[in-house]
């Protein structure tokens, strides 16, 4: 006899045996045992997590001849045919490759006819979100009012792609993924079973790395016995999966953490070198600074500065969202990585710089109190100063959010988005490069006609990118083909001027353009041509949400 899958082997032949739904298994159970069995079901739900399974076990228990507790004895003759696989009146389609019309109206053509064998005719079709409109209109009729002989289950990974009209006319089960304690429970016990020798650690790891799904989980385990003739090693599931250890994703982000750019570089060439997936590295990267930040906040400790591990948090996971836009994952991934190498660390020198001018002008300011030199002390701190005017940059910016909000547009936003992953493409270019990556990892809060606000998790991404503006706008003139103007905000911003504008648009404040001369050639200096705080306030809200409308 030919191999079995052991996904297929150790399929549950009975409601009872399933993992992870018990809801669903419990509600089926009880309709049975309670004869309220209804004439359409529809089950939704990521891939491998049991819906075809339970589909055909529901099947059978309706059919069963001797029902225990709403489930299928395995015994009687119809449990017996219907496992065979042979029933032809358990009817399965695949709708990804007969979604037609044409197949719909077969049905239609059959669905009159009796059993031939079983009480009641039962049609499973799988990934029914595939079928065409014509399709859809042609099953709905038939799908409303059946014979009493007919049950018909729907399974889909995608219900908001089928009809509401479809759905409206089924009992919808939603399936969740599957715990990893259950996927565990689960793969022991078919180890046991096939005399497999396995690390617990190897299984946790093929539970996590599965997300929820129980074949997928399966199928990992059947793949590394396959390679370790039954005694499996963790070793074994890092090579099969192209995973890097968890010492070894350590090792990186020390290098990261300590600037340590030759070893970075390095690192990524050897591990790309050895065939590791970039993707599943960046990932479990991830994974594991979550993890760090969770034991920070439970038991106060951490090999890094939690600040460090959520900027670095942020920073891949924006590349996680763009990565696929790109056709070389390696070179992006080295960019993004020396990109917040750069920008976290020259933040921190900005901010400690900061830090001591302040400390240094409060001195002197305390210096000329008591000598009564004001006027000497107003000289040396404006000696002092960072050529930078920090009150000037949040004048503009006020400036640039009222125009924004008075000239926003829910379209202009999409459009500008969808020009958005060409970052990507100057993420290699020596003047725009680094640039590049730091917008990437911005959000688009809103969008007017020249106008556009960006927010960033941290304060010292908002100060990295003062010094950047310019090449900022610049670069969204090359891409967008047009100039816009730039404000910049910290996301706890953006947070309190949403609120803010919640209030004063239930007041009916309106948003006026107010145009500045200065606006692209400098910071403005008049405070009386910006809007006050409400105005900001209101404007920012009214793209708090991705989608915005205007009445």
């Amino acid at each position: 006899m030919s191999y079995q899958a052991l996904y297929r082997k150790y399929r549950p032949s009975t409601l009872e045996d399933v993992m992870g739904q018990d809801i669903v298994t419990k509600i089926l159970k009880n309709a049975i045992q309670n004869h309220k069995v209804c004439h359409a079901y529809m089950f939704s739900g990521p891939r491998g997590i049991g819906k075809t399974t339970i589909a055909k076990l529901l099947a059978k228990a309706v059919n069963c001849l001797n029902p225990h507790d709403g489930d299928s004895c395995e015994k009687c003759e119809n449990c017996l045919s219907i496992n065979s696989g042979f029933n032809a009146d358990i009817i399965e389609i695949d709708a990804a490759s007969n979604n037609g019309v044409d197949e719909i109206r077969e049905i239609k053509s059959k669905i009159n006819l009796v059993p031939n064998q079983l009480k009641y005719k039962v049609y499973i079709i799988d990934e029914v979100h595939m079928l065409s409109i014509g399709a859809f209109n042609a099953l709905l009729k038939t799908l409303e009012e059946p014979p009493e002989h007919i049950i018909f289950i729907l399974a889909t990974t995608d219900l908001h792609k089928v009809p509401s009209t479809i759905v409206s006319r089924c009992q919808c089960f939603e399936f969740h993924r599957i715990q990893n304690e259950d996927i565990i429970k689960r793969l022991e016990y078919i180890c046991k079973k096939e005399k497999i020798i396995v690390d617990k650690k190897v299984l946790e790891n093929i539970a996590q790395l599965s997300d929820g799904g129980l074949r997928d989980a399966i199928g990992m385990l059947d793949k590394l016995n396959a390679y370790s003739n039954s005694n499996i090693s963790l070793e074994d599931f890092e090579k099969v999966n192209g995973i890097v250890s968890i010492e070894e994703q350590k090792k990186f982000l020390d290098y990261v953490f300590n600037k340590n750019i030759p070893n970075i570089i390095q690192f990524i060439d050897l591990i790309y070198d050895k065939g590791k997936d970039l993707i599943l590295f960046i990932q479990n990267l991830l994974e594991l600074c979550k993890k760090m930040c969770i034991t920070y906040y439970i038991e106060n400790k951490s090999d890094y500065d939690v600040d460090f591990l959520l900027a670095f948090s942020s920073n891949i996971s924006n590349l996680l969202k763009n990565i696929n836009f790109s056709s070389n994952i390696k070179t992006i991934f080295e960019i993004t990585i020396l990109s917040f190498v750069n920008n976290y660390h020259s933040s921190k020198e900005i901010n400690k710089i900061n830090s001591s001018i302040n400390l240094d002008e409060e001195k002197k300011v305390t210096q000329s109190v008591v000598n009564d030199d004001k006027i000497i002390s107003r000289e040396i701190i404006s000696e002092n100063k960072s050529s930078f005017d920090d009150t000037k940059f949040k004048t503009k910016n006020k400036q640039i959010v009222n125009n924004c909000f008075a000239r926003a547009d829910k379209n202009a936003k999409k459009e500008f988005e969808n020009k958005w992953s060409q970052l990507n493409d100057y993420a290699l270019d020596s003047e725009y490069g680094a640039t590049a990556c730091y917008i990437s990892d911005g959000k688009i809060c809103a969008v007017g006609i020249g106008e556009v606000i960006l927010s960033f998790a941290y304060e010292s991404m908002v100060n990295r990118g003062i010094h950047l503006i310019d090449k900022i706008e610049k670069l969204l003139e090359k891409i967008y083909g047009k100039h816009y103007d730039i404000a910049l905000l910290t996301n706890d911003e953006w947070q309190h001027e949403r609120e803010q504008f919640i209030s004063n648009k239930n007041q009916n404040i309106k948003y006026e353009y107010i145009p500045v001369d200065e606006i692209n050639t400098g910071y403005i200096d008049n405070h009386e041509k910006v809007s006050d705080d409400s105005i900001t306030s209101e404007a920012i809200e009214l793209f708090g949400a991705d989608m915005i409308t205007f009445n």
